[in-house]
Order: structure tokens, then sequence, then C-alpha cells
């Protein structure tokens, strides 16, 4: 038996992606867009289009956000001086503002104290959870991290997960890994689809990027409000006062 092993996704979860919003908030009161049909849009789901369009092939990006901002900025030709202005202020803003969410490194030294394995599963590229991975000293905590660039298949697809568990369980010499025992906590619909496929337990988080209804219509196996909430999950509880 081992113990409880614990899976974040990253954007919305290890970090605040505050640096996303700005630059969302940036380029918005910038009229020569033309903008359109953005009342009552929010400013982190208007970023993240930029984020989901991200593709390690700059011509499926450029296509992808062409795509997902069309109906926003409908000259073509200003939808690419978008693209391309909106990820170098992105970067800018990104060294400057980001930070870890407000109490998880509280929850990140107990947990790691308790001897629980946590890792990290992400869309993201390397190269940019390594930055952070080394600005916020992450290894501190967590000893696995996954990738876009480290498999072939990225989420929802569960193929993150299970290679996320076959190296915590060569790392820490487990027998075999029971997923009763598995906690992946992501913020989007797409990250509990991940868990789901992968057979593991998802946990929602309501303080991050996706919306109240979109996550409960996942229908994750736990829901928080709060990542300092995640210690009251009645697994961690137990294992913390055995």
């Amino acid at each position: 038996m081992h113990p409880p092993i614990l899976l974040f996704d990253f954007d919305g979860v290890i970090i605040t992606q505050k640096a996303l919003e700005y630059t969302a908030l940036y380029y918005l009161k910038k009229k020569w867009y033309s903008w359109q049909n953005i009342e009552g849009l929010r400013l982190i789901d208007f970023a993240r289009f930029f984020e989901e369009s991200d593709a390690q092939d700059g011509f499926e990006a450029i296509k992808m956000i062409s795509n997902a901002y069309k109906p926003y900025i409908p000259n073509k030709f200003k939808r690419f001086l978008f693209f391309a202005k909106f990820g170098r202020r992105y970067k800018i803003f990104e060294k400057i503002y980001e930070q870890l969410i407000p109490g998880l490194e509280e929850i990140l030294t107990k947990f790691k104290t308790l001897g629980i394995p946590m890792g990290i599963v992400s869309n993201t590229g390397k190269k940019r959870l390594n930055y952070f991975r080394k600005k916020f000293n992450l290894d501190n905590y967590f000893s696995v991290y996954i990738t876009r660039d480290d498999v072939p298949l990225k989420k929802p697809h569960p193929y993150p997960i299970i290679m996320a568990l076959k190296l915590i369980k060569d790392k820490f010499n487990f027998k075999g890994i029971d997923k009763k025992e598995v906690f992946f906590i992501g913020d989007l619909p797409s990250d509990i689809h991940c868990a789901k496929a992968a057979k593991i337990n998802s946990i929602a988080l309501l303080s991050g990027h996706g919306t109240k209804n979109h996550l409960k219509d996942a229908n994750p196996t736990f829901i928080l409000q709060d990542i300092k909430q995640l210690t009251e999950l009645e697994k961690f509880k137990k294992f913390i006062l055995e």
C-alpha cells in the first residue's frame, strides 16, 4: 500500500496566471482592434483563447488563434498582429506578475513532510514550466513533471497522467499503483475528463479559471472552492491525523 498520490495541473492551480489577465486587459483597451462581442466576457476566458491556441507548430497556432478571435476581431490582419503582440507582451508580464496560488506553499510543505508523492501534469511547454520550476523552487515539493513536450498526446487524453504515475511508481519503488489512492486537481473540465479517463479521482478547483457550472457538469469526484480546502478532504485529513 502506498500513500495518497497527488497530481496537479499547473496554470490556475499552481500559478495564478494573473499575467494572462493583465495582458488581455492591456489589449482590450486598445480600440484599434475594433473589438466586438466582448460584453460579459471574463478576462481569463478571453486570455485562455490565446493559451489554448498555443501549439508547437507556429502555422497551426496562427490558424487556431485566428479562428478563436474571429468573433472579437473581425479584421484578419489585425488578428495576426494581435497574435504576435499578445505573445510578446504576455511573456514580459508573466515574468513580472506571476506568482504561486496564495496558500499553496503551506499545503505543499505539509504534504511533502508527510511523504505524499506529488507531481505536475500540464499542457504547457517544458521550457516554460522549467522557468517557473526554478523561480518558485518547485523541486522542493514535486517529484515528477509532465508537459506537452514529454508525451505524444495532451490532456484530456489520459496518457499524461498514466506517464506521471509510471514515473512516480519507479521513483518511489512502489510495487504498483492503486488508482483509488490517486488524485488529480485541476481548474478546467478538460482536467476532470483527463482524470476520469485515467480512472483516478478528480478534484475540481473553483477558484481557478473554469466556471462553476462547467466544472460541475464534468462531474468531478470532489469540488473545492479554494486550494486551502485540500487538507479537509477525508482521505488527506485521515492521512494527516495518522
